[in-house]
């Protein structure tokens, strides 16, 4: 039997997480989470807490209905922003307060229907009020946004005068933050990065979707703080880890599924704390290099070598894969 059929069959006799997260505390229904607390129907997001129907989200609190939140408080229907507080409606935008239905803003608070404004306040639909005008007008068009349909109804006035504004006014190209060097979108503090996006804090990286403080990687997603890593999902704390998904803690693995503080494995899942592993097997070290290396080397043989040999062993049982 040659390696991919014993690391089929491993596959499909080891027990599987019905939804892989770590440390979290009370988040039903959320997958994919990490360190999160009181969190529900969530997916994908790290440090949150007390948030709801989530999605890519990163250290927010009181949150509800939004996708790739991040450093937020009290946002609702938010898309891809950062340092957001009691703010609805929201995308694209960085640093805002208090403001509501607004998009590619900067820098303000209380603001209404407004588009790329940059440090501004007390505006509704990119004209400036005084505060007590603003704060009169504001409560009766939110009530008329929300008798008009809301967020869901493209006929909504509010909407339709909204979408013509941001329709108007100049979009910045790409939607980075304090990046050098990048070509990359939706990106924070990031360097060297080719064809990134949603990453925060990664160097010298490519392809690369959901890294964080990642660095000389490349075809990874949702991988924190990994470092020479290649074709991986779903690591945090991981070093010259390949073809791997779901990993915590490890070094020098690779085709692993669901491994936690590992180093030296090979083909492995479900083990925590072991080193010198093929195919669930203890090896000593010695051995295990030679093995890996022979089995390698069929692998290069049939040219299959760095391709996703979890997804190619699984396929083959119709294990939830379509064409």
């Amino acid at each position: 039997m040659g390696f991919l059929e014993e690391f089929r069959e491993l596959l499909i006799r080891e027990p599987k997480h019905f939804a892989p997260r770590q440390d979290n505390e009370n988040c039903d229904y959320s997958p994919f989470c990490y360190k999160s607390k009181n969190c529900y129907l969530c997916f994908g997001i790290d440090y949150c807490e007390d948030c709801f129907d989530l999605y890519h989200s990163k250290d927010s609190k009181d949150c509800c209905d939004g996708m790739m939140i991040w450093d937020s408080v009290l946002c609702y229907e938010t898309m891809d922003t950062v340092e957001l507080y009691n703010c609805d409606f929201c995308w694209n935008s960085v640093r805002l307060t208090d403001c509501f239905l607004c998009e590619d803003c900067r820098g303000c608070n209380d603001c209404f229907g407004c588009s790329g404004l940059r440090q501004k306040k007390y505006h509704i639909f990119n004209k400036e009020y005084s505060k007590k005008e603003y704060e009169e007008k504001v409560l009766e068009l939110r009530k008329q946004f929300f008798e008009k349909g809301g967020w869901d109804d493209e006929s909504n006035p509010i909407f339709e005068e909204f979408t013509k504004l941001r329709y108007s006014v100049p979009h910045l190209e790409v939607q980075n933050l304090r990046c050098e060097d990048c070509v990359a979108n939706y990106c924070r503090d990031c360097k060297g990065c080719y064809w990134c996006f949603d990453s925060s804090g990664c160097e010298d990286c490519s392809y690369t979707w959901g890294g964080f403080g990642s660095k000389d990687s490349s075809d990874i997603y949702y991988v924190h703080n990994g470092e020479l890593c290649y074709n991986c999902m779903s690591a945090d704390g991981v070093f010259n880890v390949d073809c791997s998904f779901w990993c915590v803690g490890c070094r020098d693995c690779s085709y692993c599924y669901c491994i936690h503080q590992c180093e030296h494995c090979f083909g492995c899942t479900n083990l925590k704390h072991k080193k010198f592993c093929i195919l669930n097997k203890q090896y000593t070290e010695e051995e295990y290099f030679r093995k890996r290396d022979e089995i390698i080397a069929g692998l290069r043989e049939k040219g299959l070598y760095g391709e996703n040999l979890i997804y190619l062993a699984l396929k083959e049982v119709g294990f939830g894969f379509e064409e």
